[in-house]
């Protein structure tokens, strides 16, 4: 085989492309004729190399390494050519796994020399597998071709939505693994022309119909897992840029969930429903108030869903439920439980009065309810929350009394700051800073008497607040306000505590779906970037969930490590048949494990994801 340079222009034009095809010289019933082995697209390699290239490929088909050339560039392309000819030719080796036994009429037997055995192109394959069919499960491809998305872009589409949920990072890194880490393209087919490019323009297109699939995907989650969708929760978190990310009017700078205060911000709204499906997303500016996100997000969410503007429960916390988005939420006849900003009417000794609704070896739950003007407060203590609210508030208070005995002696120390306004100012940051201790201390400085401009502190005294002990019986308390009297005390609190459910999205999207850091410097791009995290949290609930139904509490990142053990491969080995010696290339799945074959039972999917392939280089 060698390699020739074809000229080729489209009719009409004047430019002219250069490719290099890869043929034989072959012997006809006409005479000696070129074939076509494969065509290798434009390479950077110079024509006095080509003869290097062609030998290289030839050895990696027949397993002459005495073949292989020196150069890096020249191996890794005749690595990709030979893998496109091997799957090119290859065909399904229908053979039954069952069929082993050496007088099994299915059985075939060949003389091997096991000395060219060899275990090459190994790719990850088992998690990939299962978001695979949940993504068919889902219908992703029949929405995206609904939607106008042309076939050939699936392949790419899909690799960009798995990748995050078998090897989360930015698109260039998820092109390294599509490409060089994963059997994906095995599962969904090759993409017509496959470049980095390409995965970019395909993220861009899915972002361009963000609201179409929402909606689409929402419908069929609800159709294939009989959801109630009563519930909507609501809430938002914030992820980072690496760089500056000039080109992007929605990265600001504001309080990072993170602590990445040195980098801006993007921040991500999501409503799930009560079993925890997404039903909708948004994308603000990192320095957007939670408060004034709800009207818009709620009326984005009916235009694209209808059947979700009457007769549902918003639960939201207390971020986000000011007086202004309570008024709206019953103005809309919708019904809510929110974290109520403050607690209202009650006092130190309503906590001695709150009746016990749940008991666990790790928590016990109180509660007191008042009815008012045809809404519920529930004033509800957590003894978890309480042993947490009580260690902050002992620190700050630690902290507090520490730095102002250090301001104290500071007064009759040298070089140290003793000025009376400027003491003051000092406490007023050291109150900002510690809110909690700032409540339950008095602090006073005294003044020196003395006329002139220049007054001085001569002494600084502090003491606890005489409500210190009714404040803190107050530790591990919060109160839900809600305006449905029909539900229990119980009912209640285990209503809002379901807005774990999207707490347990953000963390499920930051940690094993890449969303965070966010590395694109325009905005397209980067709202691209979060929309490709959310698309893969529907395939990662999906899988959850159905696992959950069958008693596998486990999440997906350990699910994702179990099953990385389970790979595609490619065995070479050299076969003696008739005095001619020949290179089979067989790909094949190794065998499933037991742990794998659980998951896969519990998914009702098969144990071997794809057939095998044989290819035979003579």
């Amino acid at each position: 085989m060698y390699i020739k340079k074809v000229k080729k222009s489209n009719p009409g034009a004047k430019k002219v492309y250069e490719y290099l095809h890869l043929v034989e010289n072959v012997r006809t019933a006409n005479g000696p004729r070129q074939r076509l082995i494969l065509n290798l697209g434009r390479l950077d390699i110079p024509q006095d190399h080509h003869k290097d290239l062609a030998n290289c490929i030839e050895a990696i088909l027949t397993g002459q390494n005495t073949l292989f050339s020196s150069d890096p560039l020249i191996e890794k392309h005749a690595c990709k050519a030979a893998e496109k000819i091997r799957e090119k030719h290859a065909k399904e080796q229908l053979i039954d796994n069952k069929a082993k036994s050496e007088n099994d009429e299915h059985s075939v037997f060949k003389q091997v020399d096991v000395a060219t055995l060899d275990a090459t192109q190994i790719r990850s394959l088992g998690a990939e597998y299962v978001c695979h069919c949940q993504w068919n499960e889902l219908q992703f491809n029949e929405i995206l071709i609904q939607n106008g998305i042309s076939k050939h872009l699936l392949p790419l589409i899909e690799a960009l939505v798995v990748g995050r949920l078998v090897s989360p990072g930015s698109e260039l890194h998820t092109w390294q693994w599509a490409m060089n880490r994963s059997a994906i393209f095995e599962l969904t087919g090759n993409p017509l022309r496959p470049s980095l490019n390409s995965l970019y323009r395909a993220g861009d297109h899915l972002f361009q119909l963000k609201d179409s699939l929402e909606q689409a995907l929402a419908v069929q989650e609800k159709n294939l897992f009989s959801l109630q969708e009563r519930m909507c929760f609501f809430d938002l978190t914030n992820t980072y840029f690496e760089g500056q990310a000039n080109g992007n009017p929605k990265a600001k700078r504001a309080k990072s969930k993170e602590k990445r205060s040195d980098c801006k911000l993007l921040t991500l709204a999501l409503v799930v429903d009560e079993q925890g499906f997404p039903k909708y997303s948004n994308l603000y500016p990192g320095n957007q108030a939670e408060c004034k996100t709800l009207k818009e997000i709620i009326e984005s969410l009916i235009e694209i869903r209808p059947s979700l503007a009457k007769d549902r429960t918003v639960i939201i916390d207390a971020g986000i439920a000011t007086k202004d988005n309570i008024a709206y939420l019953k103005e809309n006849h919708f019904h809510y439980i929110v974290v109520n900003r403050g607690k209202d009417d009650y006092n130190a000794s309503d906590t001695d009065k709150m009746q016990l609704i749940r008991q666990t070896d790790q928590y016990s739950i109180e509660v007191k309810r008042k009815q008012i003007d045809g809404e519920a407060f529930l004033l509800c203590r957590s003894t978890a929350r309480r042993g947490k609210d009580k260690g902050i508030r002992t620190r700050q208070e630690n902290l507090f009394i520490e730095r102002l005995q250090y301001y104290l002696e500071g007064l009759s120390k040298k070089g140290r700051t003793k000025s009376y306004p400027k003491i003051i100012e000092m406490i007023g940051r050291l109150r900002q800073k510690y809110p909690r201790a700032s409540k339950v201390y008095d602090v006073e400085v005294i003044p020196e008497d003395n006329p002139n401009k220049d007054v001085k502190a001569k002494d600084i005294v502090w003491k606890k607040k005489p409500q210190y002990d009714e404040l803190s019986k107050f530790d591990g308390c919060y109160v839900l306000r809600t305006d449905r009297l029909d539900l229990s005390d119980k009912e209640i609190w285990e209503t809002y505590v379901m807005l774990t459910q999207i707490e347990s999205a953000f963390r499920s999207m930051k940690s094993s779906l890449g969303l965070r850091p966010n590395f694109h410097q325009v905005e397209h791009r980067a709202d691209a970037h979060m929309f490709i995290s959310v698309l893969a949290y529907h395939i990662l609930h999906s899988i959850e969930y159905k696992l959950r139904q069958n008693g596998d509490h486990r999440l997906w990142a350990t699910i994702r490590d179990v099953l990385s053990t389970h790979q595609r491969l490619s065995i070479e080995y050299d076969v003696k048949e008739q005095g001619q010696v020949c290179r089979h290339h067989l790909r094949l799945c190794s065998a499933a494990e037991p742990e794998h074959k659980q998951i896969y039972d519990r998914l009702e999917l098969s144990e071997v994801p794809l057939p095998r392939k044989i290819h035979i280089a003579k």
